[in-house]
């Protein structure tokens, strides 16, 4: 990414942080989605006050959804907006309930009615019959049952996100650890061979889980199309490399997790810059906390105090950008 380019993403951000002091009231513009521009965020993890959680997790949430509204009103402020968010699973807080996916609808709605497409995939703690009292729209895409699979196209660059969420069984639901398996199925993953036969452009593969874990990854490394992996569930800013062999023909993969939507660990979500040669992630790292911030803690007669190994995280990761080439 050439200085000019980065530059536009600096002020991107601060644009979004100082509330759209920037931006021209009224001129269309402005405000017009940027169609090279993505953001990308995962577990979003509605929370429900714990008087209205079918299935009690035990605790209450307050910062959560409080932060999902700052992070939305952030990504608004943009200029130029992006065209796409794409969201990478765990809508829910934890046992899917109808009430969570009409929260989460409601506090992206803003994004939509700016013009920006919010696209979903499917988390461990997702169930789809509830997600579709949401988004009804989602029925039948991708053709599989049971499995929601969708696909973004921008200029440079198309996305694939991949559904990798098993659901638990009815009698489960409620009880801990559930809610954590994952598996795409054989239907999808010959689904997925035949479209990256097919692809044209440069490719990033999306799912909640990471691509070993699903048992894609020399698929996915071997595809000459694909240049990144996208994920979520760890709630963790992370890199590495998926790698199908050492031959003459190793090809080598990006892997790129992204971190919470505002539960915990690292929090923030991550803008990318598509060029025809590239694309670039900026890190926006918000906050890091665990189990939750500082004075939630003090309130669950914890120590309240904010450990100097939160910031530090953050500052590892905050403002860093992450760039997939796309080869010829």
């Amino acid at each position: 990414m050439n200085l000019d380019r980065r530059q536009f993403l600096t002020g991107c951000l601060a644009t979004a942080a100082a509330g759209c002091a920037t931006a021209k009231k009224g001129s269309a513009a402005s405000a017009a989605p940027d169609p090279n521009l993505v953001a990308l965020i995962s577990d979003i993890h509605v929370a429900l006050p714990f008087s209205e959680q079918k299935y009690r997790t035990g605790r209450e949430y307050p910062h959560v959804n409080a932060t999902i509204q700052k992070f939305v009103s952030e990504i608004l402020a943009l200029r130029p907006l992006p065209a796409n968010v794409i969201a990478l699973g765990d809508i829910s807080l934890a046992f899917a309930e109808e009430k969570e996916y009409a929260l989460c609808r409601q506090f992206l709605k803003p994004l939509e009615d700016a013009g920006i497409t919010v696209t979903h995939a499917m988390g461990n703690h997702d169930r789809v019959a509830e997600f579709f009292t949401a988004y009804p729209e989602y029925k039948g895409r991708g053709g599989i049952d049971r499995k929601v699979i969708s696909e973004v196209s921008t200029p440079h660059a198309d996305f694939i996100l991949l559904d990798s969420h098993v659901e638990c069984a009815d009698n489960e639901r409620g009880k801990y650890p559930t809610c954590t398996g994952y598996d795409l199925g054989a239907k999808q993953v010959a689904w997925l061979k035949d479209r990256l036969a097919s692809a044209k452009k440069p490719t990033f593969v999306c799912s909640h889980h990471q691509a070993p874990d699903l048992k894609i990854g020399k698929l996915i490394a071997r595809a000459p199309t694909v240049f990144g992996y996208l994920h979520g569930h760890h709630h963790h800013w992370m890199t590495n490399y998926i790698m199908d062999d050492y031959g003459k023909n190793a090809k080598k993969v990006l892997q790129f997790g992204l971190p919470s939507f505002g539960l915990d660990n690292d929090v923030g979500y991550g803008l990318m810059r598509i060029e025809k040669g590239q694309a670039e992630v900026t890190c926006v790292a918000r906050d890091f906390y665990f189990p939750l911030p500082a004075e939630f803690r003090l309130q669950e007669g914890g120590p309240g105090r904010r450990p100097a190994s939160w910031d530090a995280f953050r500052k590892n990761w905050d403002g860093r950008t992450i760039t997939f080439a796309f080869d010829k």
